[in-house]
């Protein structure tokens, strides 16, 4: 059993699995159950549809039904981001360490088996966000309250005695003082909206009542410093904190050596300790920005398993720091660029499994030349936001090889031009999306270019007067969304006979 007890021999089913099953065992009997239909055991032709849905639940193989019962410890309905969903499922234990694939294969089949929708996808096709719906909430949770999987204050006035996670859907205020202990708690996550700022004090006794914490979600809630005594929390894997006003990154965070997850966005860190280089777990940051430290001399070692930062200052894009993370997928770079236009230029080469890139410029005026810039041929996708380039960017990045999804957003380019003139440019693109081009007025493409592109969106396109007719030749090309065109471009499209059939189009703020 998860709480360390051992299972009485009068509870193991015998007979099949309704025949002298006791209290005792329900939590064995829920979990583990699974090897045949429950409904072969239930007298009657009808099931009530709570009832199915509990067996639904129960049938799932173990490995999706803890990830599935896990769900419980979001509000019911609300959007969940994959990537947070992977990184929990991850630190409790249910996938493997570092195998995203493992747990997008789990969400995948829990969504064909009807436990859970896609709320949203990214413009490769990937599930950005997800949901369960309300009509497996209530089973769900009552999977959950029976086998003490979840405790919340809303569900029942006292915690549940082996319950190891639990969650907070509003008055966190109140809970943090309160008198609740469980020192074999391993999860707290906290929902609510309110940004309530917790005193320093009712933090640190937080700590000490909670020493065994594996996930720790703070959500909105503020705090004016580090937690003190969060360091002790050896066992932490996920932690996520709300400090606006911290710029250092304390050096007693890097002694969380099993630390997986370090999530607070709303931290825009100067300086971090030489330390960070220990944490050999870490596989992913996110901030609204960080600054990493130059490695020290005498440690050859790098961080080899992380996997996704966001957002790293131009600073640190050294080739020496860059050169220590050579697992790197996803790299989100701001700041200016143009001052440190050489060196982010030339170390971005060192990222040689670097897959999504995007680099927003906080610099004007923008002096970034794109075409000094090396970017690894592994990247599928870019994005650039408020670069101010003056030169087309196409002929650069026609030439990357695997590139799916380009995105040139928020003043990226402010010329009038642009030309995709090589032959098989953009050899693997699907989605493009210009955005925030707001004098582009001439768009030309050689023979062949873009093959295999499907959706291309352009917002807004006020001057620009027609199309590449080297689009339609596209056969993949399904979707199309146009915002604000000129009544030149809107005319040119309706020549076309087999325009409703063949293609999404979307025109804003009118239609075809």
């Amino acid at each position: 059993m998860e709480n360390g007890e051992k299972i009485r021999l009068d509870s193991v089913l015998i007979g099949g699995p309704l025949i002298r099953l006791k209290h005792e065992a329900w939590q064995f009997f829920i979990l583990h159950y699974g090897s045949m239909p429950l409904e072969n055991y239930l007298q009657g032709e009808t099931i009530p549809t709570i009832l199915s849905r509990i067996c639904s639940v129960l049938e799932l193989p173990f490995h999706l039904k803890i990830c599935c019962i896990y769900l419980c410890v979001f509000p019911p309905s609300i959007e969940i981001s994959t990537r947070q969903l992977y990184q929990l499922w991850e630190a409790e234990g249910f996938i493997p360490y570092n195998s995203e694939e493992t747990a997008e294969h789990h969400l995948k089949e829990l969504i064909r088996r009807g436990f859970i929708q896609v709320s949203k996808r990214r413009a490769g096709g990937t599930i950005k966000s997800c949901y369960f719906p309300s009509i497996v909430d209530t089973s769900l949770f009552l999977v959950a309250e029976k086998t003490e999987f979840v405790w919340s204050p809303d569900m029942v006035e006292e915690p549940m005695a082996n319950v190891k996670r639990c969650f907070i859907l509003k008055d966190l205020i109140d809970f943090f003082p309160s008198e609740y202990s469980d020192m074999y708690l391993q999860s707290f996550l906290n929902h609510s909206s309110e940004s309530d700022r917790l005193a320093r004090i009712d933090c640190e006794n937080f700590c000490k009542k909670f020493k065994y914490l594996r996930v720790l979600d703070l959500g909105s809630a503020v705090l004016d410093q580090f937690p003190p005594g969060l360091e002790n929390l050896f066992l932490l894997k996920y932690l996520k904190l709300n400090i606006p006003s911290l710029k250092c990154l304390p050096s007693q965070l890097c002694t969380l050596l099993n630390l997986q997850t370090l999530q607070m966005p709303s931290s825009y860190i100067d300086q971090s300790p030489e330390d960070i280089w220990m944490m050999q777990k870490l596989m992913h940051l996110n901030f609204g920005s960080i600054t990493l430290p130059a490695p020290p001399t005498n440690y050859s070692s790098s961080l080899k398993n992380l996997i996704f930062v966001s957002a790293l200052h131009p600073i640190s894009c050294t080739p020496d720091i860059l050169g220590r993370l050579p697992n790197i997928q996803t790299l989100r770079i701001s700041g200016d660029l143009s001052y440190y236009q050489s060196r982010v230029s030339k170390s971005l080469c060192k990222l040689q499994k670097l897959e999504w890139l995007k680099l927003v410029n906080e610099s004007k005026p923008s002096r970034m030349v794109l075409s000094e810039y090396q970017f690894p041929p592994s990247l599928t996708h870019l994005s650039l936001s408020n670069t101010e380039l003056k030169e087309d960017p196409m002929p650069t990045l026609e030439k990357l090889p695997y590139v799916q999804v380009l995105k040139l957003k928020q003043n990226s380019y402010l010329g009038r031009k642009l030309a995709c003139v090589g032959s098989g440019g953009f050899p693997e693109l699907k989605v493009l999306h210009l955005k925030s081009m707001y004098w582009l007025d001439e768009w030309t493409m050689g023979a062949g270019a873009m093959p295999k592109l499907e959706s291309l969106i352009v917002d807004p396109c006020a001057y620009l007067r027609k199309l590449p007719e080297e689009l339609w030749c596209i056969q993949s090309l399904r979707k199309l969304d146009l915002h604000w065109p000129q009544t030149e471009l809107r005319q040119r499209l309706r020549t076309f006979k087999d325009m409703e059939w063949r293609y999404d189009i979307q025109l804003y703020p009118y239609g075809i």
